[in-house]
């Protein structure tokens, strides 16, 4: 076959050439690792929009070898191997029966993310099930995807219910569906490949460890690499088959280099020493798990079967251990790794760890640092030593929880946040959300089917065949959807916030908050006000990691503008609200009450008004007041609160 026919072969497109990608070895790397073990878990690329992470994913489909295949069988068995079987050809094996086979190229499997839990876990056969008058299983992507490629483009936003799915499979090998009168499982071993932008927030603790490798993606910094990267592009688009018959050579080379590594793989040894010392280096980096050390050892055997060799190196370690331990450093949200990898890795290699270099250029607050800008555009420069011992509090770890003032608010939920199921609407034939129900249709209208449940109604009206769908019969489904959540936090960072070391303490509180969002998978935005002003410093995100990041880069002093952050937080929470029209809005205000900057010449209505919007658009109101209230005329810090419904605790 040539050139263009071999590529059109693959979902009759052509795709970028793998050989011509420019950079992104560390990611190029670990896609072959996994082609060349499937053990090794899979990989995420993370990186911004744009920097070809798809596209490197379509490609890598194009270099995969053949395999051999159950010929007709729709969960593509491996005829050699009982543990990889279906039960159908286990018990053709177990006969000892012959089993027709045919050579397959490994193909990547889009799972989208608005698929259904029947599409990707499998469901009845309407069609035959009305013939044969039996109940006949027809599979999903997971049965389509054994012994492939599960590519998750967005990953990150992945509903939760389909993550499940996927992860019970992952774990056993084997999809089983117990659901709708069907007991039904077939094998399910793929390599899980996905792709995200961190910005729009993290994968569950629970789906990134699954995922064996992770490799960051950024753009290019080199000029004349981008400028390569643009005439390459430009010549594909000008003759997509030209430019890949100029590159096959290349693909061939890494589909033979593959092809080869998976014949030595398994005889790859790594000598004891070396493996006492991964694991060694795993247990001083702090990560619990034991699938860092398996997967870092199964890397490194790959990437030495890749080069031809059958001996683990150190130099195939280090890479191994750069690909398989970065996301599993802090095994909690916001959590800071005990050491840097990259320390621990010199470490490894009989380098200077660099522990002494930051006292001998002066330490952290050397003179080449340079300093923080604001969210408001104002500089930390300037400062008397006085403010600065003040605000080194604000940039402090935070302490136990326990052992705060404000940890009794903590037990009774008051900060915690909504768990981690998050909340929850139900709604007939909405088409969104993972079905529990199923009723007869309202007023007639027959969205969202739910086929084998009107069978069963079927059946019990007439359980004699044919089977006979009326209207009387037919069921929709009832589906329950997650709904999104924004927390809006508002930070007073005045100068009063100063005395006491009160926003040390805001920060803990803001950091208790984020930690309930982040178990929630919800949305958090970060507004500050001070000076005369107020400006959001983290627009709504589910990247939390990033909201909690900024809040050490905040200025802090001059006078207290209260309700003006109230209007920049409410603008946050209406364009919200537009883009997700049935989402819970709550607004977590932490400040010491002290307003005395304000928008009229009438404070207290100016207050009043705003808690009527915040009332009217269904945002729940939690304010913290920080120390007990002082000598002010007004408490408008507590009329907001009661006048919007919401509550207000001294801390």
């Amino acid at each position: 076959m040539n050139a263009g026919g071999r590529a059109m072969s693959y979902r009759g497109k052509i795709y970028f050439p793998f050989s011509a990608i420019v950079g992104m070895e560390d990611a190029k790397l670990a896609l072959l690792v996994n082609a060349v073990n499937p053990l090794v878990g899979g990989v995420v690329l993370a990186g911004d929009k744009g920097t070809g992470k798809s596209t490197l994913v379509r490609a890598f489909a194009q270099v995969l070898p053949e395999q051999p295949v159950a010929k007709g069988c729709p969960f593509n068995c491996n005829p050699f191997n009982p543990l990889e079987m279906c039960d159908y050809h286990y018990e053709l094996w177990r006969r000892g029966e012959s089993i027709e086979h045919e050579n397959r190229r490994i193909r990547v499997v889009d799972l989208p993310l608005n698929a259904t839990p029947d599409r990707v876990a499998g469901s009845i056969d309407i069609e035959q099930t009305i013939k044969t008058g039996k109940v006949v299983f027809k599979p999903g992507l997971l049965a389509e995807a054994n012994r492939q490629i599960l590519y998750i483009d967005e990953v990150n936003l992945l509903e939760d219910y389909i993550a499940d799915l996927i992860l019970d499979a992952a774990a056993s090998g084997w999809n089983v569906v117990e659901r709708e009168g069907v007991s039904f499982k077939h094998p399910a071993r793929f390599v899980l490949v996905g792709s995200m932008n961190p910005e729009e927030g993290m994968l569950r603790p629970q789906m990134l460890d699954r995922f064996g490798l992770y490799v960051p993606v950024e753009a290019s910094a080199d000029p004349e690499e981008r400028a390569e990267i643009v005439e390459r592009v430009e010549e594909f688009a000008r003759d997509p088959q030209s430019f890949y018959e100029k590159w096959e050579p290349y693909e061939r080379q890494i589909e033979e280099k593959i092809a080869k590594a998976r014949e030595i793989v398994n005889r790859v040894v790594v000598d004891r020493d070396l493996l006492r010392l991964i694991t060694e280096t795993i247990v001083k980096l702090g990560i619990r798990t034991h699938r860092a050390e398996i997967v870092t050892v199964r890397a490194a055997k790959a990437i030495a079967a890749l080069d031809g060799r059958t001996r683990v190196s150190m130099d195939d370690v280090v890479k191994a251990m750069e690909l398989a331990l970065k996301h599993r450093l802090a095994s909690k949200p916001f959590e800071e790794p005990a050491r840097k990898l990259d320390e621990a890795i010199k470490e490894l290699t009989g380098e200077k760890t660099g522990q002494n270099q930051g006292r001998e250029r002066g330490g952290e607050t050397g003179s080449g640092d340079p300093q923080p800008q604001s969210a408001l555009g104002l500089s930390g420069g300037g400062r008397s030593d006085r403010v600065e011992a003040l605000l080194k509090d604000f940039r402090e770890a935070p302490v136990d929880l326990e052992k705060e003032p404000f940890s009794g608010f903590e037990a009774r939920g008051k900060v915690a946040g909504r768990g981690s199921r998050g909340f929850r609407a139900v709604a007939v034939a909405s088409l969104r959300g993972v079905p529990i129900d199923a009723v007869p249709p309202a007023d007639g209208r027959l969205t969202d089917v739910d086929f084998p449940a009107s069978l069963r109604a079927a059946v019990a009206l007439n359980p004699t065949l044919p089977i006979a769908l009326k209207p009387s019969s037919l069921r929709v489904k009832v589906r329950k959807e997650k709904v999104p959540a924004l927390h809006v936090l508002l930070l007073d960072t005045s100068g009063s916030m100063l005395i006491g070391k009160k926003v040390s303490l805001a920060k803990r509180i803001l950091r208790t908050v984020l930690e309930g969002a982040y178990r929630g998978r919800t949305y958090a935005s970060l507004v500050v006000f001070r000076g005369v002003g107020a400006a959001t410093v983290s627009p709504p995100t589910r990247n939390l990691e990033s909201v909690y990041r900024s809040l050490d880069r905040l200025p802090v002093g001059g006078s207290t503008p209260f309700t003006h952050g109230l209007l920049v937080a409410l603008n946050n929470f209406k364009t919200f609200r537009e883009i997700f029209k049935n989402s819970k809005l709550f607004l977590h205000i932490i400040s010491d009450g002290n307003a005395n900057v304000f928008l009229t010449s009438n404070p207290k209505e100016e207050v009043l008004k705003l808690a009527d919007s915040y009332k009217k658009l269904g945002v729940e109101v939690i304010a913290y007041r920080i120390k007990p209230r002082s000598n002010f005329a007004v408490d408008y810090l507590g009329l907001f609160a009661r006048a919007a419904g919401g509550k207000c605790y001294s801390v």
